[in-house]
């Protein structure tokens, strides 16, 4: 990758839940390679696991120095793509993550706000996604599972350090080939959630320039 080239950092998560794959790292690792303009995305795959997810993002972010940040994760609840709107300073999930941590009701920063806000266009990503021809909608819940608190440890890392850099979480459907229990019978093919993904970084991309 060329000096000259501006980085999207695109991340997904490993499987869980006693699943073979995750439907956020199949559609992010689509993204690897993929150059709009002078932008170039860069995929990682992040443990689903609180604490190591976030200190493996913030690596990324010091490595790579990215000019835009889109996480996603997987809904396997939820029928359409949810662009969030906000991360909650909470932790709160029945199960475990990857490395057998169970957390209810439990502040991720104590004496940080209740919840910390997108750093980049909501509406505007969601609506892109739409006319890429994928549902998609605004959320304003990314639940309480390491999704949320990475989403949460992303835009505390990105305030307490300055970064003005759009940073945004997005919620993913469920593969066709996955069985995850009580998931939603809509489901989304990996390529059309990579689409979904393309236009939500074009977005990005998009509010980027507009703003420098």
């Amino acid at each position: 990758m060329s000096s000259a080239t501006r980085t999207i950092l695109v991340t997904g998560f490993e499987p869980f839940g006693g699943e073979a794959v995750n439907a956020s790292w199949e559609a992010a690792r689509k993204l690897d390679g993929w150059r709009l303009g002078e932008f170039a995305a860069v995929a990682r795959l992040l443990p689903c696991a609180y604490d190591a997810s976030v200190k493996e993002l913030i690596r990324a972010i010091e490595t790579l120095k990215p000019e835009a940040i889109l996480m996603t994760g997987q809904a396997a609840r939820r029928a359409v793509v949810c662009v969030e709107r906000f991360a909650r300073n909470l932790d709160d999930a029945a199960a475990p993550d990857n490395l057998g941590h169970l957390r209810k009701a439990v502040a991720i920063s104590e004496g940080a706000p209740e919840r910390l806000e997108a750093a980049a266009p909501v509406k505007a990503i969601a609506r892109a996604i739409r006319v890429a021809g994928i549902p998609a909608r605004v959320s304003r819940s990314a639940g309480g599972f390491v999704c949320n608190h990475l989403y949460f440890g992303a835009l505390q890392y990105l305030r307490d350090t300055g970064r003005a850099t759009p940073a945004v979480f997005v919620h993913l459907p469920a593969t066709p080939g996955q069985t995850p229990p009580a998931s939603s019978a809509r489901r989304l093919a990996s390529a059309d959630a990579a689409k979904a993904l393309r236009a939500a970084a074009a977005a990005m991309v998009d509010f980027r320039a507009k703003a420098a």
